[in-house]
């Protein structure tokens, strides 16, 4: 079910996510605004969604398209629960595909919780924020999968497969629960062994990696993928001299003495988990003289969207009798 806005409504809802009962989608196109109502309501929105648009989600579990190929923004309310903000987060249940995405577009998602994330070829242009993505998995066939970039991200398992000379993948304040090769890590947390195991070892595949200000975690019988790898001002756990990568300002410690509170296995999406003692943050210093790990760097993780959030929206179901619609909007600005 569709509603189309009176154009005062429309620029206020352009940066904002909702808060509702009922699963909404906003779809922002140049200067009109649409409400979709229900559990399809991002599908809705999607369908009728043109390269630039902008679509707005509230809290919910809502369906997906067969896949998203068009260069839009997706914002979410969340990809975990936010008492604060009286939000519970909006959730894709189902396998979202994402492909043949030019190169000259670019799909941006925040705040989203994703259960099964599938990136197929021609995927030049991916930025991923502030969202948790349960399993992963990426092909890069004929070198046309170039640029996911992924911002204050978990990301619980998964694997990416036919990655050659060129890092395409790029990690910024994320919390891994892989190592990932060919791609650039920074300020991250990384945990086990790496996505594509069935590469390793074979020659084809150069990969290139590079790992820097980031707290790197070894699993017994993993995968030393980052033995030849550029890794720089990071804490190395788990690591023995004879596989420690040899790069620059590194530090060997014991897991115990890194975090406050985890024991480096499940990956919650409580932040505090994931806050260094006192003596490795003030310590260990990355390359710009911040701590190491998700909480240094230029982008500190944060689970909380960029953006306003809607915490009630209401709409009338008509208008008045001189042409007017009711709307009802209470807004959280940070």
């Amino acid at each position: 079910m569709k509603r189309t806005l009176l154009f005062f409504v429309c620029t206020l809802l352009c940066a904002n996510v909702l808060f509702a009962q009922e699963q909404l989608a906003v779809l922002r196109h140049n200067d009109s605004t649409s409400v979709f109502y229900g559990q399809t309501a991002f599908v809705q929105a999607y369908t009728a969604a043109t390269h630039g648009d902008i679509i707005t989600l509230s809290d919910g579990i809502f369906s997906v398209p067969d896949s998203l190929n068009k260069g839009i923004t997706v914002r979410g309310n969340g990809a975990v629960a936010d008492t604060a903000r009286r939000s519970t987060g909006t959730y894709f249940m189902e396998r979202v595909q994402i492909g043949n995405l030019a190169d000259s577009l670019q799909l941006n998602v925040e705040g989203i919780y994703f259960e099964d994330l599938y990136i197929q070829n021609r995927v030049y242009n991916l930025n991923i924020t502030r969202c948790y993505i349960d399993y992963i998995v990426g092909f890069a066939s004929n070198d046309r999968f170039q640029g996911l970039n992924a911002v204050n991200c978990i990301i619980n398992s998964g694997y990416m497969s036919g990655f050659t000379n060129t890092p395409w993948l790029n990690y910024t304040n994320c919390i891994l629960k892989q190592i990932p090769s060919a791609a650039v890590c920074n300020n991250c947390i990384l945990i086990g062994s790496d996505y594509n195991t069935s590469n390793t070892g074979n020659s084809s595949y150069s990969r290139i990696a590079q790992y820097n200000n980031c707290i790197i975690i070894k699993k017994t019988n993993s995968n030393d993928t980052i033995l030849n790898q550029n890794v720089n001002n990071s804490v190395l756990i788990g690591f023995t001299s004879s596989d420690s990568p040899a790069s620059s300002g590194n530090v060997a410690m014991s897991l115990s003495d890194v975090f406050e509170n985890w024991d480096g296995e499940s990956l919650p999406t409580d932040l505090e988990t994931y806050v260094l003692k006192s003596s490795v943050s003030d310590s260990i210093q990355s390359l710009d003289g911040s701590e190491v790990g998700i909480f240094g760097g230029f982008m500190p993780f944060d689970w909380r969207p960029s953006y306003s959030i809607i915490k009630r929206f209401n709409v009338a179901n008509r208008t008045t009798a001189d042409g007017k619609l009711s709307v009802d909007i209470e807004v959280i600005s940070e």
